[in-house]
């Protein structure tokens, strides 16, 4: 019964997904292709890693150049990340406001306020322990703590990406 409802939309899917596999073979080379296809079809495995070897190694020479700029790019995000934690664990209006004020990147402000609440009070909680209830709290210390990391870091991620389209 369901695919009769869904017929005409399941059929649109496989004919737009059938085009885009004709436009991506359209775009590809046909020797390469015949050689791909004789070599899967005889199970010529070393036609094959020879094949998928010389694209890798074109893969990776391509891959070297960019690596130093993508280095030095996550370096400045987790910078910037390490930067706002510290600025909001620390309560520094000025990094707060920098943060609240991101508005090239959407991204939710009433999480990242629970985020560093958690983080606050489970800090708060962490000095006025006992002993025994000690190990406790710190692995709330730092599941608070990751959390907001991670999504500090998401945040600076997307400023960084969003900067370099711009």
């Amino acid at each position: 019964m369901l695919v009769k409802r869904l017929g005409p939309d399941v059929r649109e899917g496989k004919r737009r997904q059938f085009n885009y596999i004709g436009k991506l073979l359209r775009e590809v080379e046909p020797e390469l292709m015949e050689v791909l296809i004789y070599a899967t079809k005889v199970g010529d495995q070393k036609t094959l890693q020879a094949l998928d070897g010389s694209e890798t190694q074109i893969i990776e020479e391509e891959d070297d150049d960019d690596d130093q700029f993508e280095y030095s790019q996550s370096q400045e995000f987790v910078n910037t990340a390490n930067r706002w934690f510290d600025g909001l664990i620390s309560k520094d209006i000025e990094i707060t406001n920098e943060v609240f004020s991101v508005s090239s990147v959407d991204f939710d402000r009433q999480e990242l306020r629970k985020l560093v609440r958690r983080v606050q009070t489970s800090q708060e909680q962490s000095q006025n322990v006992s002993e025994e209830e000690k190990t406790k709290i710190e692995a709330a210390v730092r599941s608070a703590r990751k959390s907001l990391t991670r999504f500090l870091r998401t945040l600076a991620k997307q400023l960084t990406t969003e900067e370099s389209f711009d």
